[in-house]
């Protein structure tokens, strides 16, 4: 499949926000129980999602060793988390960001796209990548929307000296 990768800005996004250690075999789990039980508690508490949620990996999968993820539900406004989670405004910035659409396994190649992308346009990676989930649980997985964001800077030139 063939990705088309753009770069733009994104504003700052108050997230309810949980970071959780998991690994490739039980992130699946981890995610649904975690999405379920934030959006049950915003649910509950009158508040409605603003945007689709996504995960920050601070870790790779790649290792097969546990790695950490920030598991983030986009709200409009501050509400009372549910225990164990936080209320917090992720900062704007720029992102190198591509729609992949297809199962989760072949996600790989997305974010191989999106480093080449880096290393040919003189751009350096700034943080963690995000996954943001589009489609709805139970979707096919031929039909699964994610967006892959890396946040990015324009790398300095080197200075001549002469």
């Amino acid at each position: 499949m063939e990705h088309q990768v753009t770069i733009g800005e994104r504003e700052a996004t108050l997230v309810v926000t949980k970071r959780v250690s998991t690994t490739v075999a039980g992130i699946g789990g981890v995610l649904g129980r975690a999405f379920g039980e934030v959006y049950g508690s915003l649910a509950a508490g009158g508040a409605a999602p603003d945007g689709p949620p996504f995960v920050i990996y601070h870790g790779s999968p790649a290792t097969g060793e546990p790695f950490d993820v920030e598991i983030c539900a986009p709200v409009a406004r501050r509400v009372e988390p549910p225990p164990g989670w936080r209320t917090e405004e992720l900062p704007a910035g720029t992102f190198l960001t591509l729609l992949h659409v297809g199962p989760y396994e072949a996600l790989g190649a997305a974010y191989a796209t999106l480093q080449a992308w880096v290393a040919t346009h003189d751009l350096t990676v700034t943080g963690p990548p995000r996954e943001v989930y589009l489609s709805e649980p139970g979707t096919p997985p031929a039909a699964t929307r994610t967006i892959i964001e890396f946040p990015v800077a324009t790398a300095p030139r080197p200075v001549a000296h002469g």
